[in-house]
Order: structure tokens, then sequence, then C-alpha cells
């Protein structure tokens, strides 16, 4: 980090075009120690940032009470006494320039690599890392970094992902952490609400992915309509180097069009003429293997240990991002024999009873159809119980989604709360218990989780496949804006098959 003056910043704002007004009162020279959005971070010497739709004015002044310099937004906030400021049009389109500045560019010091698609980001993003991670591990360079929706990896300390991609400040903040680690690598979860409000706007990724799009997270507070969120994802080309297409993705015409603004463009397919093309897909024990071939005669077999013949998909990518990166085939290898993804296609079994459970992170439309129709091609035999729910206030379309999809593939749907934050759990189950009925599937509305899982695995038939969708790793539930403790799918499931 560099200590740079408040006219500096305001020098640097001017040169994006987005200043409108500033009142430094002579106060330029003063040097900006700390950034933040958060007045409950502020300390002496800090430039505070004055952002999002619910900002107060309380918060500035507490801000300044604990030492904040001055400020940045969009308006001029009436003081008791003056307090330097810059105004600006868009601050979000300022924030992660004036954060890349006070930390140094940090990412300039590391290849990035950005996955972005409806389902699949962070299964890919595991194994571009387990691949990165068993070459880092020979070099004897530092692990691979990440940012996703699980966990954050800086290059020394672990923490749990409340966003899949950071506001821009502690996304810059990461950067500079992981260069201080020695972090040559960094794969990252782009998503769309990341590159809607600019947050990886500074950023090059040399290799970024696209695998898929289907309509998802319309709302009023997410993406307007599906022609802003197929943009927003779209942005990501603007900012990469190699851009690798999955071919099986939706409106694909549209997708290679702007994946031609990246420097060089490579696809990846399991089912047609690509540059990476997976074959010969055959289902383990625990898993899957395949054969990938690549340019330049690469050619290999690679086995997965995570079940879910989909997956492969997410694999080809991985070895994709990595080829382009020009890692030796052993490597990816080693990587992909034993990655795994806590709370994505987790499989438990009670052979006496010939029962098997699978927690997967599965939460949208495409994921749904995704997981549900390749579990019914893995254990035909199987009759299948599903239990997931629907969040509140957001994404409001998949109650309608998901119900349909579970109630076309399953034989009993329990219905359960997810993330109801202001809505009534009840509720919103019985809104989505209506498309599963419209399929003709029994179904059941059991509000408490862990209650509707412990049902689904102790009530289940010999020979029955129980799906347990939506939360995955997660250990909390939102429930009137708060984040509550609660067991997490794993541990429910674990529980109660073994």
């Amino acid at each position: 980090m560099r200590n740079y003056t408040l006219a500096q910043y305001k020098d640097k704002v001017e040169r994006l075009g987005e200043k409108t007004e500033e009142s430094l009162q002579g106060k330029g020279g003063e040097l900006i120690r700390h950034l933040t959005y958060n007045s409950r971070e502020v300390r002496e010497g800090t430039l505070f940032i004055c952002k999002g739709e619910k900002f107060r004015k309380e918060y500035l002044e507490e801000a300044i009470q604990k030492g904040a310099v001055a400020y940045i937004s969009e308006k001029v906030y009436p003081m008791e006494r003056e307090v330097p400021y810059i105004l600006v049009r868009d601050i979000r389109k300022v924030m992660p320039v004036i954060a890349d500045m006070y930390f140094g560019h940090p990412a300039q010091d590391m290849r990035l690599l950005g996955i972005g698609g409806t389902k699949g980001k962070t299964t890919t993003s595991f194994y571009v890392k387990a691949i990165l991670d068993a070459y880092c591990r020979d070099k004897g360079k530092t692990p691979c970094g990440i940012l996703s929706s699980i966990f954050n990896f800086d290059g020394r300390e672990t923490k749990v992902a409340h966003n899949t991609t950071p506001e821009a400040v502690e996304l810059q903040q990461y950067l500079q952490k992981g260069r201080e680690a020695g972090m040559e690598y960094l794969v990252m979860e782009v998503s769309s609400q990341a590159l809607k409000y600019h947050r990886v706007d500074t950023l090059t990724f040399d290799v970024g992915v696209f695998l898929n799009i289907s309509e998802d997270h319309i709302s009023p507070i997410e993406h307007k309509d599906f022609e802003d969120y197929f943009s927003s994802k779209k942005k990501m080309f603007a900012q990469t180097r190699t851009a690798v297409v999955h071919l099986e993705t939706d409106h694909l015409p549209q997708v290679l069009e702007a994946a031609r603004q990246a420097e060089k463009l490579v696809t990846i397919s399991s089912q047609r003429e690509a540059d990476y093309r997976a074959s010969h897909v055959e289902k383990t024990e625990t898993g899957s293997r395949f054969t990938v071939e690549g340019p330049g005669g690469y050619r290999d077999v690679l086995t997965l240990s995570m079940p879910g013949l989909f997956n492969v998909d997410n694999a080809l990518a991985a070895v994709a991002v990595c080829r382009e990166l020009q890692i030796p085939p052993q490597y990816i290898r080693k990587g992909l024999e034993t990655a795994k993804v806590k709370g994505r296609m987790e499989i438990f079994r009670n052979r006496e009873r010939q029962l098997v459970a699978i927690v997967d992170y599965a939460h949208n439309k495409l994921s749904f159809e995704t997981l549900f129709s390749s579990m019914k091609k893995e254990f035909p035999d199987h009759s299948i119980t599903a239990v997931f729910g629907c969040t509140g206030g957001k994404a409001l379309q998949r109650r309608k989604e998901l119900g349909t999809v579970a109630g076309r593939y399953a034989d009993l749907c329990i219905l359960t709360s997810d993330e109801p934050d202001f809505e009534d759990p009840r509720e919103i189950a019985e809104e989505v218990a209506g498309f599963v009925k419209g399929e003709g599937c029994p179904y059941r509305i059991v509000e408490d989780r862990q209650e509707a899982i412990r049902q689904a695995i102790c009530e289940a038939d010999p020979k029955t496949l129980v799906i347990v969708a939506g939360k995955g790793h997660e250990g909390s539930m939102k429930i009137k804006g708060v984040y509550v403790d609660y067991p997490s799918d794993l541990e429910i499931v674990e529980k109660y098959v073994r």
C-alpha cells in the first residue's frame, strides 16, 4: 500500500471523467492512510466511501468522529463543520479504481483466472485450484489463491465467503495480501453482480471461462430481466486475454460474438468438435473417467473423484485453463484425481438399506435440471426423494422453475426453508408446492430443514436416492436480515445416514 494524498485521489477520479465537483478546502495534501465504506472500520486518515441505496448520513457522521479526513460520494452531505469531499456521478465505477490505487495495483503481480456462468463456477474453480496446487507444491510456490462462494484463500488465510465476488475494496485488499504471500495464481468466481456493479473493472483475466447461461437472479434487487443478467455476464470478455467458451451453452452465437473481444478464443465440448474435447466418458465407483484431447497433440485419460457425469464439463474447463497456462499434464491428472468441493455432489451411503444421499449446492433451474437428469441416469433403479427450498426476496422465478424440475424427476418432494430472510418460509414452500403438484409429484411441507432431511432419510424405502439441494456446506440460515447459525446439509445428512 502507498499513502497518496487526497489531491492525488481527486486527480485519479478526474481522469475517469467521473468527477463533477470537489471541495478539498486546502487539504489536498492530506495523506490518505485508510480506505473503506464501512463506518465501523474507520480510523485516523480514512477516505470514506459513501455507497449504497441504504446509505445514511449517520454513517458519515460516525466515520468523521472516528477520524475520516474526507469522503467521496454521489451527493454532498451538509455537516456541522465542513469536511473535504469529492463528488462523483457513479460511486461504483470509482470504487475499484481508487481501491486499486490505494492497494498498489496488486493484480499486476499475479495470473488471474475468472470463472463465469450460471452453474458450475464453484466446482470449476476448485478443479483449477487443485491442479495449480499440485503444480505449485512441486515447484515450491505459494498455493493458488481462490475467491469462491465457499471460502476465500489469500495465500495464508482461509476465510468463509458470504459474497461470490467481494466488493472492490475487499477484493483489492485480498489481492494485496496475496501479493505479500507470494501468490502467483488466483482463480475466482466472477458473478453477474460483480460485473454489473464494476467490482472487477480494474482486473485483466489471463484466462476467463464462460460455462453456460440460463435465466437466474431476476428480481428487483438483482437483475431487472434476463437481458440485464446476460449482458452483465458477457462483460468479462472485454477484460480477458484468453476466453474459454463451453459450446453447449444456451445463446451460443451471442456468447461467441462477445468472446471475440478477448485476445484469444478457445472452445470446449463433450458433444461436438472443439479445441478441447472430452470423450469416452464413463461412470466409476466414486466419480467418472474420460479422455481429453487438445491443441498441440495433447491427449490424456483423466479421473474425477466426484460423482456426477456433468462434472466432466467443469473438469474440461479447468483443463483448458491450465493448459493455456502451460501447466504440464501430470499436474492436471493429479489435481483432478484428488479434487473435492465441499457441499458439491457429496455422496453418503447406507449399504445395509441400499440408501444413497447426495448433498449438492444446486439452487437454480439449470443446476437443478442438470443434477436431477444426471442422477436419474446414474441411479436408474432408485426412487428419488428431493429436499429443497427457495430463498426469500430474490430470484423469485426459481419457485416455479425448481418446483417444476423437481416435480418432473422426483418421486417425492419435501419442501423446506432455504434463506427465507423476511418472507414466511411456509408461504414460499406453498408457492413452490403448486408447481410440484402441477407435475403430478407427491409433496409435503416441513419448514424446519433439519427435520425435513431427517424424514427424507429415515423414511426412505430400500434403493432410494435422497437429493438434498440448495445449501451444501453453508452453516447458517438468513432469517429477517440476519445470518443465524444452522447445521449444514452435510452435517445433517451424515448424521442420519450413518
